[in-house]
């Protein structure tokens, strides 16, 4: 079942935080580390809710298997850019035993109902170039890339 989050359920969100987190540590280990304690990230995903994010969880059985973050943004007219506003997908993650059972397709399917409910006209996420996994369910889901964003590090 996918419902939305509270801060209620932050002791089960900071578990999933940590599986998504060790991922980014483990590929790119100059940017992402995991030394964050359960204290530390269930303040960190918090802040994210008192600052508009919004989580969709999926339970099974009262425990949180999966969870997907995101915003709405509004991106105002300018000098070249029509005014829109668009979803901001941020994290999704499940947790490795629920993998391949459709659960980040539903989340993200979710996420975008929602989205398209609140007025946006597109949604936007971003996921490394090592992630695989991400960028099959984001193409999966319609979304093609549009901007290329390189780093050069040094």
């Amino acid at each position: 079942m996918i419902d939305t989050c509270t801060s209620r359920d932050l002791p089960q969100l900071a578990p999933l935080l940590r599986g998504l987190n060790a991922l980014h540590a483990a590929h790119v280990p100059t940017r992402f580390h995991a030394e964050a304690g359960d204290e530390a990230l269930r303040a960190h995903l918090g802040a994210e809710l008192e600052r508009g994010a919004r989580v969709l969880g999926y339970r099974a059985g009262g425990v949180l298997r999966g969870y997907l973050l995101w915003r709405m943004r509004d991106v105002p007219a300018s000098a070249l850019e029509h005014r829109r506003s668009l979803g901001v997908l941020e994290h999704v993650f499940v947790a490795p035993t629920w993998r391949r059972r459709g659960i980040a397709r539903r989340l993200v399917a979710r996420f975008e109902t929602m989205a398209r409910a609140e007025g946006a006209r597109e949604w936007v996420v971003t996921w490394h170039v090592f992630n695989a996994a991400s960028e099959a369910l984001m193409r999966g889901a319609g979304a093609d890339p549009a901007v290329v964003m390189a780093v050069r590090r040094f």
